[in-house]
């Protein structure tokens, strides 16, 4: 049996599908997406609805839907009123049960949204850096999106060594970020990236293109920040 971690949707569905079928995924795969399903792309209601057939974990995104879920619509931002729109309250249940991580002890690893703190049990990790770590600098608890980190903080990758292997997206990379303790795999599908996959136990990296037009990430997309080596985060 394989296990499928698949990065941040984002509303791409098409190209979930498009990877799925690349993979020819069978009912005797495990497939676990890793959260923020939903947001910015074309098809939330279709991504939320797939990933109720496998194995998600809880990203930001849910997280701010489920923060927001007794505000009135004129409150939202338009991205999240098009998200709420075109969900239920039986999807929104559904985020509310979603896990923080999901442990894979066969392959000495765990599937978190955005990361981890250093020398902190799973168990023990704050939900807000599970969903949220990008720059840190531990043992200081705040994160900081790469374009406004102090120079102190780096990437919470360059922290982490085990005993588990995290895989994790949250981040958008400028491509697959495969370390020995870290492996990062939102490569930005709703920017026009492609959308990715990790494959156990060989960890193999599969990718297929985005259905999306090139875009930045927003107004803020003001720069990169370094992770390893010569793969960048934007912010």
């Amino acid at each position: 049996m394989r296990t499928i971690v698949i990065g941040d949707l984002h509303g791409c569905y098409d190209e979930a599908v498009a990877l799925l079928d690349l993979l020819a995924v069978t009912k005797d795969d495990r497939v676990i997406f890793a959260g923020d399903l939903v947001d910015r792309g074309p098809k939330n209601r279709e991504c939320v609805e797939l990933a109720m057939r496998h194995e998600c974990i809880l990203g930001n995104h849910e997280e701010k839907h489920l923060e927001q879920r007794k505000r009135n619509d004129e409150d939202l931002s338009p991205d999240h009123l098009r998200t709420r729109r075109a969900l239920s309250n039986d999807h929104l249940d559904y985020f509310a049960k979603l896990p923080t991580f999901i442990r894979l002890p066969e392959h000495g690893a765990v599937v978190v949204h955005a990361g981890v703190m250093p020398d902190v049990a799973i168990e023990k990790q704050d939900a807000y850096h599970l969903l949220h770590a990008q720059c840190v600098h531990p043992p200081e608890r705040k994160s900081y999106w790469p374009s406004k980190a102090p120079r102190t903080h780096t990437f919470w990758t360059n922290h982490w060594r085990g005993p588990e292997r995290v895989i994790f997206g949250h981040s958008v990379l400028t491509k697959p970020l495969v370390t020995e303790h870290a492996v990062g795999i939102d490569t930005g599908c709703v920017f026009g990236g492609p959308l990715t996959a990790v494959v156990l136990p060989g960890w193999q990296i599969v990718s297929v293109p985005s259905k999306q037009p090139p875009r930045a990430k927003g107004a803020d997309r003001v720069g990169r920040f370094r992770v390893h080596g010569d793969v960048f985060a934007y912010s």
